[in-house]
């Protein structure tokens, strides 16, 4: 059924929002705001908020997170029990904790430290890190 247009356009959707949201599994950086309570942002180009946040209920079923999805302004919020997705507006983001300062700076050093710089190469970079989720990770590629 491909050569019908319009079966081949969703089929295109449908591949485009999967790839994009195994590429976040991957990419997702929580960041602790609280006791027992992590934040992610992200800025998906499409609406994947909800497969997302279910694989990371079945990863951390113990841990309290928020994903905000800032393209919509949407929120997934696990509590340990069961989840919403609610608008973004009516959530109060706290800055993240002193630990987790301490730890990104760390992870920032190590970043550093281990890169080689006459071997950087940003194409091959890109091609395994897409540019535009940079604005979300704590290092600097």
């Amino acid at each position: 059924m491909l050569t019908i247009s319009y079966v081949f356009q969703v089929i295109c959707m449908k591949r485009r929002s999967f790839g994009e949201c195994h590429r976040l599994k991957g990419l997702l950086r929580f960041q602790e705001i609280g006791k027992n309570l992590c934040y992610a942002s992200i800025h998906p180009d499409n609406n994947i908020l909800e497969p997302l946040g279910q694989h990371f209920i079945n990863r951390l079923p113990s841990m309290n997170f928020i994903i905000h999805d800032k393209n919509r302004n949407l929120c997934f919020v696990y509590d340990t029990t069961k989840y919403k997705i609610i608008n973004g507006s009516n959530i109060k983001i706290p800055a993240i904790s002193e630990d987790e300062k301490f730890y990104q700076d760390l992870w920032k050093i190590f970043f550093k430290t281990i890169s080689i710089k006459e071997r950087t190469n940003p194409r091959c970079q890109m091609q395994f890190m897409p540019k535009k989720y940079w604005k979300d990770l704590i290092e600097e590629p």
